[in-house]
């Protein structure tokens, strides 16, 4: 949702003028606490609003159309239900905390945290004043409400996946404050352990936040709660709510008014008092009551998963640092390395279409490119110590700024990894210290086809100039056929396949399980890496890429936590879709849930099919590796040949 421009603010603040006289407050309905299932997405989304809005204005429905299915479903499209009077109380001794320096306009210029605190405070019973919260409190960032000129005074704030709550100084350390809010969390019957968000916000007089709903993970999992503070004209406060534009309905805003509202339904507010004064609300965010194992009741949040976020109390003048989705302390710096994850391969099975989806989510931050080669390709070989190649391998990924923000995380996506441990596993102990904490992503397909997409891929001449350099040419006047031809007589010289008769087309077992998982194997494994594994190419190894329980166990092998691995099939994600998919990537990751937008898988293309006898000889040459990868794997996913048609 983007920015609403000036001149469309200019014409809902007209329209709120009019309002005044036009249009009346709803009557104050206690409908009790909105459930969030009914915050699961905007309501503009939901068609049965329009339908109930048909209702009130035609008297003729077709809402039996939805079968919705109980009275509380029906009560979800009256009019109103957007809005719920929760009660009416004494903010007396709120008005004397928030009244002193609230009428004073925001200043025009924001000024660094840094720059704050270096300023003298005016008086420390202003609560408004950038410095003093600066230097007292803790300054927070609300990049659209500062752009307006909306003041703030924040008790408690969260990020935006609801990971962690701050607790404010002023909060925690204010017996005062917390007293005077008493009454609010009396009506609402919640504890302060509930909320994840509370704040006052002062809306400077002549001012419009246009019509709009709020966005972000933590929408659907929180109450929205409004209580008036300082109003000194409630006529002249113009507050409206409903599931869509044209049915927004108004809202009392006198004084102590606690009111809950849908804010994934459609709202705005102008203030249109004449005697130049800010308008204060105290709004707050609370989570819904579960229970936990053990009976006990608490506050969490579930979808898609149960979690409680984390509660800090910071100290006077910590410093946050923020991005739009989070929040971090300054105390926290450089608390992740860079990078985070890295996706090893398998080439051509979907490790294009695995990043992208990765990286459409808020906390996860692209490399400068997606391949960054870096322990293979581009390794400096020039380069003496173990601090330079470091500083080498970094400039790959947006390691300064992302040492701020370690909320938010980095990977590289480089598929020739897999393939390549003889160089890559040494390279990366070397520059990145934390290896054993990264986590790995592998991502296999059925390797009869993911050969074929290979070649297809390497010899097509579509695509940029640096992509067609990068695939090479050695297989440009070769068949599919030649080139299987060739890497397997690279592997026999290898010594990587005595089991295999290359001109008979078929498999010893004996032989096979004579000499899989050996030493032996393990050393024609490195001599192939080190005499066929080209750098720079990518006209090599069309067949040993398919071998995956091969090139899996060195890495295995070198990561002590076998848990840091998570091995994927391009063909089940397929099956089970993107967003199942996406959540064990970012379950593996440790990020929180978020919904993939963009499903259209990447970097693919049609091909023709090979020749029946050439997918049979590679079908017999595979099967014993896929066995292989299933006892690897010991998982019931990979139970029996994954890839048997």
């Amino acid at each position: 949702m983007g920015a609403t421009p000036q001149d469309e603010i200019d014409k809902q603040h007209g329209e709120a003028y009019d309002a005044i006289i036009s249009m009346k407050c709803a009557p104050m309905v206690d409908r009790g606490e909105i459930p969030l299932a009914w915050k699961v997405e905007p309501t503009m989304n939901d068609p049965r609003y329009n339908e109930a809005e048909n209702v009130s204005v035609n008297g003729n429905s077709t809402l039996d159309t939805f079968q919705l299915k109980n009275e509380d479903e029906q009560s979800r499209y009256n009019l109103g239900s957007c809005i719920s009077s929760r009660g009416q109380v004494d903010v007396s001794k709120l008005i004397n905390l928030v009244t002193p320096g609230c009428h004073i306009p925001a200043a025009t210029t924001n000024k660094p945290v840094s720059e704050l605190k270096k300023m003298a405070t005016n008086s420390k019973s202003n609560l408004w004043d950038e410095v003093n919260a600066a230097k007292n409190n803790a300054h927070v960032v609300r990049p659209s409400h500062d752009a307006w000129g909306i003041k703030k005074i924040v008790l408690m704030f969260c990020d935006d996946f609801l990971q962690t709550v701050y607790e404010m100084p002023w909060w925690h350390s204010n017996p005062a404050m917390r007293n005077a809010m008493k009454p609010i969390l009396d009506a609402l019957n919640i504890k302060p352990d509930r909320i994840v968000r509370m704040l006052f916000a002062a809306l400077p007089p002549g001012t419009t936040i246009p019509v709009h709903h709020d966005t972000g993970a933590w929408v659907s999992k929180t109450h929205r709660v409004h209580v008036p503070i300082v109003v000194d004209d409630p006529d002249r406060i113009v507050f409206r709510c409903g599931p869509n534009e044209s049915s927004m309905q108004r809202v009392s805003c006198i004084p102590g008014h606690v009111f809950e509202m849908n804010n994934q339904a459609k709202h705005a507010v102008s203030n249109c008092q004449k005697n130049n004064k800010h308008r204060v609300h105290m709004i707050l965010d609370y989570v819904d009551m579960v229970h936990d194992d053990a009976g006990v009741s608490d506050s969490s949040l579930s979808s898609p998963s149960s979690f409680r976020p984390r509660r800090i109390q910071l100290s006077p003048g910590e410093t946050l640092l923020q991005t739009r989705r989070s929040i971090d302390r300054a105390l926290d710096k450089s608390k992740r390395p860079t990078p985070s994850f890295l996706i090893l391969g398998a080439q051509k099975a979907g490790t294009t279409s695995i990043y992208e989806y990765l990286n459409q989510h808020p906390l996860v931050v692209k490399a400068r490119r997606r391949e960054t080669h870096c322990l293979d390709w581009r390794w400096n070989h020039t380069l003496n110590n173990a601090t330079e190649r470091k500083k080498h391998c970094l400039s790959f990924f947006l390691a300064k700024e992302l040492k701020f923000h370690p909320s938010c995380m980095t990977g590289d996506s480089t598929p020739s990894y897999l393939l390549d441990s003889y160089r890559c596993i040494p390279r990366l102990k070397k520059v990145f210290d934390h290896y054993e904490d990264m986590k790995y992503i592998v991502m296999t397909r059925d390797p009869v086809k993911r050969a074929k997409s290979h070649y297809e891929m390497v010899t097509s001449l579509d695509g940029t100039p640096e992509q067609i350099q990068a695939r090479g040419k050695e297989w440009l006047k070769l068949t599919f056929e030649d080139v299987i031809r060739l890497d397997m007589c690279n592997m026999k010289k290898s010594g990587l396949i005595p089991y295999w008769d290359i001109d008979r087309e078929e498999m010893d077992m004996d032989a096979f399980n004579a000499f899989v998982g050996t030493n032996c194997e393990d050393e024609a494994f490195r001599a192939y890496s080190k005499d066929h594994v080209k750098m720079g190419s990518g006209s090599h190894s069309l067949i040993s890429r398919g071998m995956y329980e091969l090139q899996l166990r060195p890495w295995m092998c070198a990561i002590s936590n076998k848990e840091a691995f998570l091995v994927l099939k391009l063909e089940t994600m397929k099956k089970v879709g993107v967003q199942t998919t996406m959540k064990k990537v970012f379950e593996h990751l440790n990020l929180p849930y978020y919904k993939v937008e963009d499903e259209s898988a990447k970097n693919t293309r049609s091909y023709n099919e090979m020749t029946l006898k050439t997918e049979h000889m590679l079908r017999r040459f595979y099967a014993p590796h896929n066995a292989r990868l299933e006892r690897l794997l010991s998982d019931e996913e990979w139970s029996g040949d994954p890839w048997v048609k």
